[in-house]
């Protein structure tokens, strides 16, 4: 099992904030078909610090079930907002693939933690 070491919860919150820039940034320039001003690029850096933070808290507290379960849901959203931005629907391919995204990720931080919640009264009351 993937074993997360409290002292590293700064890095890998800070590499899961720059690589969630970088994917976003890379699908709102290249993907997209919406012009990208400053405004955009700040609104894609406080999403992205505030899925590293959450990324950070999840090592920090040691949920390991929980941050694996975020990260697929990042994943799936990102390949989600992805496919919609590829897709020709008349302009609205962008604000669905930013949906997908944003929907993936909280469906993948609640599932984790519903299922972390589980295995701890599991355990405990196993006893």
């Amino acid at each position: 099992m993937l074993i997360l070491e409290k002292k590293n919860f700064w890095k890998i919150g800070l590499c899961v904030a720059i690589l969630t820039f970088i994917a976003f940034a890379i699908g709102r320039n290249i993907y997209s078909a919406m012009q990208v001003n400053i405004n955009n690029y700040f609104a894609i850096m406080v999403f992205s610090l505030i899925v590293g933070v959450v990324a950070a808290a999840l090592v920090y507290f040691r949920l390991t079930i929980a941050f694996i379960s975020y990260a697929i849901g990042l994943i799936m959203g990102f390949s989600f907002m992805f496919k919609a931005f590829l897709s020709e629907m008349s302009g609205w391919g962008d604000l669905i693939g930013v949906m997908n995204l944003m929907m993936w990720t909280v469906v993948g931080l609640v599932a984790g933690l519903l299922i972390q919640l589980g295995t701890y009264l599991y355990k405990r009351f196993k006893k």
